[in-house]
């Protein structure tokens, strides 16, 4: 962190660079944010809020579960589920449950803790510098091209 970055009740800023190149994405796309990193234990309403407090660009609309739901324990077969892939789980999830009419989707983050079918989905940001120019075009192209 820059010291000049400013921090207020949800924690430090995010890089202006990244928020403008999320702006990017949003703007081109028309997405809308689900989100499944760490920053939903906030839960929704907070991130919300915090999204209008801070201005940032887009609209958050939900979360992902907080972990594999007990549906999936009890009839997956266990030895299959393998613990790295647990956030790409819940977006499985999500999907499945509340994302019924999302034809298009991609999956932003700094961590590739998600399935093998959702690959094709992801772009890996640089955990110190939050998403570039390149990861928007990326995400971009994802977006308008891969379905569900």
């Amino acid at each position: 962190m820059d010291k000049n970055t400013s921090k207020d009740k949800y924690g430090y800023a995010f890089d202006p660079h990244a928020v403008a190149n999320l702006k990017r994405i949003l703007d081109e796309t028309g997405a809308d944010i689900v989100v499944s990193s760490s920053w939903k234990c906030f839960g929704l309403s907070e991130l919300e809020d915090m999204w209008q407090e801070r201005g940032l660009p887009g609209r958050v609309i939900d979360i992902t579960p907080n972990s594999v739901s007990d549906e999936l324990l009890l009839t997956a077969n266990l030895d299959e589920i393998e613990m790295t892939h647990i956030r790409g789980e819940e977006i499985k999830e999500w999907l499945d449950t509340k994302g019924k009419g999302v034809s298009h989707y991609a999956i932003i983050d700094d961590m590739d803790n998600f399935l093998p079918e959702q690959q094709a989905h992801f772009v890996l940001t640089d955990p110190d510098v939050g998403i570039t120019e390149q990861n928007a075009v990326q995400a971009i192209m994802i977006l308008k091209t891969l379905k569900k």
